[in-house]
This record gives structure tokens, sequence and C-alpha cells, in this order.
């Protein structure tokens, strides 16, 4: 069993993370390419994106291959553009959905009682039968169009092209490895999670205890992947006191929001504070179209909502969310709103803005980092994908005091140190 990671919390733990901030809304062009040349080794190290790349150069290196897939969109515009592609495009549908049906029927036979077999393949020869007629149609039809024909002149020059560069292997390697890493990416989050939940139950509920005893204590509750039934809601943690009297509201003593990249720190923050505007009944910050369901269908929360979890259910009401108040200075919801998060550089962007510029850099066919006029364009496109408030403004606000910190916590990659 590996031993726990280090975690730590309060203003020394976020100013460290602020320190090590690289913030690309503030970069210029030349601190934008130093940033690109320390980032780059590091994504070449992934698999997927050392594969764009692979593609992206094949591509570059063949410009014959641009041109024939700008003459392939132009073939395409005419040939819908043209009288038979309605009746084409019907005839496509047509084959499709009779292709589905002899998929269908012939399962069905081979599972089949002998008995019932004799009728099964009536049925597919019928099918059969009606495939055939409509490839001929389709044919006669597809034969007549100048417009189909070129197309399908052109779409074969390009496929014969792609086999001849190797690129459907490259792509189809591309898949395989997305499809691999999409797995671990899901395993490592669940990781997460069960770890943050330990840390929840091991460093936040002892904040909320208070003088309250062991009896206190056996009437908390953390609950996990709470809705309530609503719209633009899962919460990934609810640390809950139950009532003395079953079947009443329970009273939601902390929200606790788990991040394991320390950039989405902004997204979770920004969706959470609506979320506590339309619990505590806030309307002038939320739109309720936003969170109108068929259980709310008013938009607002205004009824009793049940999470079941282990078998038990919990009810909550507005005023199981009465101890979250907004902050007299900033106007945020902070009291009582926690994050668990990992160690990480800050970039003044969201995860998947990150992602987003990854994926740019590894298949622009234009990539010129050694020109700043190139460099300065895709900064600035860079720079569009930030929000107003990103992770290096949360994590300011909640260095404000001293007790604010102590609701980020923020997990190491290596078991150096006890919890401070």
């Amino acid at each position: 069993m590996s031993p726990a990671p280090h975690t730590a919390r309060g203003i020394r733990a976020l100013r460290r993370l602020l320190r090590g901030a690289v913030d690309l809304r503030q970069l210029d062009v030349e601190g934008f390419r130093r940033w690109l040349t320390h980032e780059l080794p590091r994504w070449q190290a992934d698999p997927a994106f050392a594969q764009r790349a692979r593609i992206r150069d094949l591509r570059r290196a063949h410009p014959e291959l641009r041109d024939l897939e700008r003459t392939y969109r132009r073939a395409v515009a005419e040939d819908e553009a043209s009288a038979p592609s309605a009746r084409l495009r019907q005839m496509e549908e047509e084959l499709a959905n009779t292709d589905k049906a002899l998929i269908g029927l012939s399962a069905a036979l081979a599972r089949a009682a002998p008995e019932k077999k004799s009728p099964l393949q009536r049925k597919l020869a019928g099918f059969q039968a009606r495939q055939e007629l409509l490839r001929e149609r389709y044919a006669r039809a597809s034969e007549a169009s100048p417009a189909r024909q070129i197309l399908l002149q052109v779409h074969a020059e390009l496929q014969r092209l792609r086999g001849t560069l190797g690129l459907e292997e490259e792509e189809a390697r591309l898949s395989e490895l997305l499809l691999s890493q999409g797995q671990r990416s899901g395993h490592t989050g669940q990781s997460f999670e069960q770890l943050a939940l330990t840390l929840t139950r091991r460093h936040i509920v002892p904040d909320l205890l208070g003088r309250g005893g062991e009896a206190a204590a056996q009437r908390i509750q953390v609950l996990r992947g709470v809705t309530l039934g609503a719209a633009r809601s899962e919460f990934d943690q609810l640390v809950i006191r139950r009532p003395l009297s079953p079947g009443r509201p329970v009273e939601v003593l902390a929200m606790v929001e788990v991040k394991r990249n320390p950039n989405d720190l902004a997204h979770g923050f920004r969706l959470r504070q609506e979320n506590l505007a339309w619990l505590t009944g806030d309307a002038a910050h939320y739109d309720p179209g936003q969170y109108r369901t068929r259980y709310f269908s008013s938009g607002h929360f205004d009824r009793e909502a049940v999470h079941e979890e282990a078998g038990e259910r919990f009810v909550f009401a507005r005023g199981s969310f009465r101890r979250f108040r907004r902050e007299p200075k900033s106007g945020a919801f902070l009291k009582r709103l926690y994050f668990i998060t990992r160690t990480g550089t800050l970039n003044g962007v969201a995860a998947a803005a990150l992602s987003r510029i990854r994926h740019r850099v590894a298949t622009d066919e234009r990539w010129q980092p050694e020109s700043d006029a190139y460099l300065r364009a895709l900064l600035h496109w860079c720079q569009s994908l930030a929000e107003p408030l990103e992770a290096p403004e949360v994590l300011r606000l909640y260095c404000s005091t001293t007790a604010r910190a102590q609701h980020v916590l923020v997990v190491g990659r290596s078991p150096s140190a006890e919890l401070r």
C-alpha cells in the first residue's frame, strides 16, 4: 500500500502555488516563446501528442495532400448542390436501413429455435433481394450524375494518396493511443476522488465539528455526487448533519469541490457560486431558465429534493443551505466552500483550454515557433481562451484571511511530509 501523499493548506501553501504561476494572460511574445520551450518537452513525452505531431509533419511534407483535400471539399459542395443529390441521399439512407435490418435478422436467425428459422430465412431473403435492387438503382443514379462521378473519382484519388503516405495507419495509431489514454485517465480520476474523500473525512470534517463531541460526530456524513434532480449541479461532496427527526431536511455544513488540476479551480468556483445562489434563493445571481427541469418546473429551488446513497434517503430544502452566506468584501461564497486539488503550475487558463493549446500546437500545419508574427497570433488566440476569473484570482480570494486559506487542500505528488 502506497503512503499517503503530502497535503498542505493555509496561506503559505497557496502562495507557493501562486509564486510558481506562469500566467499566459500576462505574457508577451518572448515570454510565450520561453513558456512553449519549457512545455514542449513535457508535451512531447505524451505519446498522443507525439503522434499528432508526427501526422502534422507528414502532412506538412506533402502539400499535394492539402491540395487534393481542397479539391475534394469543392467536389462535395458541387455534388450537394446538384439536382440528383437529394435522391441519392435518400437512397443511401434506404440502403443503410436495409443493411441494419439484415444484420439484425442474421443475428436473430443464429439464435432462433429450429421451428422459427423458416419465417426468418424468408424475411432475410426478402431484405437481401431489396438490398440488391437498391444497389442497382443507386449505381444507375450515381452514374447518371456528373457531379457524383467527379466526387467519387476525387475521393478515390485522395484515398490512394493517403494510403501511399501511410496516413491511414498513423491516424489509426492515434485513435488507439487516445482510447488507451482515456481509460487511464478515468482510473486516475477515480483514485483521486477516493483520496479526496479520505482527506475530507480526515481534515475538513474536524474543522466543522467544533465542540460537539462524539454524539455530534455521529450525525456528520459526507455525501458524494449529489445532484438533487437539478440542472447544472453535481456536487462532488457535501458534508451534512443528519436531522434529529427522520425524514426532515439535512443541514449542509460544507461543499467540497475536487479538482485534480489546479487550473480548473476557477471553473469549479464560478459554477459553485451560481449553484449556491440557486440553492439559497438569491435569484438575482442565476438564470431560472437554466435550472428549469421537470422536477423544478419554476427554475427555482422551491421544493424539497432527495438524494439517495448507500440505501439511505437524505432530504434537502432551501433551509439546508442556510449556513452559506456571501462575504461582505468580495460578495462571494467562501466560507464552507472547500477545494481539494493537486500541486501544479498555474497557467491562467483552465485545463480544457490548455488541452486545446496542446492540440493546436501538435496539429497546426503552419507551426513556426521561430516566427514572432506566428507566435503573436498564437498567443492572442491562447489568451482569448481565458475567463475573466481564473485560478490565480480564486487562490488570492482564499488567501485573504488565514481562516479562508484553510479551505483549499493542495495534494503533493509524493509523500514528503505530514499535513500542515
